[in-house]
């Protein structure tokens, strides 16, 4: 009869390291799953406001803007209590952080524009598309990898637009979202 398996300190150290990661990576792909369908209706959100920036006068612009950013926060709130966010790994409280950090960065663009006061219809219409990359990719490149390569679409297709499609900007953010929707899909899919 065989004694007791021993294994060495470092062994024991190199299965907790594996378990670890394992709960991570999962922890990522169930936060994946709860991000994609807030991503995606984002997606359209971000579609009806660039359509309407490209269909009406400029001074209905920021109602709309702001009547669809209220939709979407809400929505995604709803979309992330429903997806159960304890259960995907989000420590307590992650709702109202949803909700700090959306309202944060609503008043941080306002903020901008007030401040900047932008001349060029351009300008302002690209600014939440680089925006809203950054902070992605931000978040990717610390949590979340798929989110890095979303926001770096995102910021990509932004600057392609304001630079060769700059007459049909609006037109060309309200397609763009389709990447938007997709990678929502690829996200909750996955």
């Amino acid at each position: 009869m065989e004694g007791p398996m021993a294994i060495t300190r470092n062994e024991a150290a190199a299965a907790l390291s594996d378990i670890e990661t394992t709960q991570r990576r999962g922890m990522t792909l169930r936060g994946y799953r709860l991000g994609g369908p807030i991503l995606m209706l984002w997606s359209l959100i971000w579609a009806t406001g660039y359509l309407t920036m490209g269909l009406a006068p400029p001074e209905l612009w920021l109602p709309v803007w702001l009547a669809l950013d209220v939709v979407g926060v809400a929505g995604a709130l709803l979309l992330a209590r429903a997806g159960r966010p304890e259960a995907a790994g989000a420590p307590p409280g992650m709702t109202w952080r949803l909700l700090g950090g959306s309202l944060s960065m609503m008043v941080f663009a306002l903020s901008v524009f007030w401040v900047m006061k932008p001349t060029d219809p351009a300008a302002a219409m690209a600014f939440p598309g680089l925006l809203i990359g950054v902070i992605y990719a931000v978040v990717g490149f610390w949590a979340a990898p798929r989110y890095a390569l979303i926001g770096g679409l995102m910021f990509g297709l932004t600057l392609v637009g304001y630079y060769l499609f700059q007459p049909w900007l609006p037109f060309w953010m309200a397609a763009a979202s389709g990447a938007l929707f997709l990678s929502g899909v690829w996200l909750w899919r996955r």
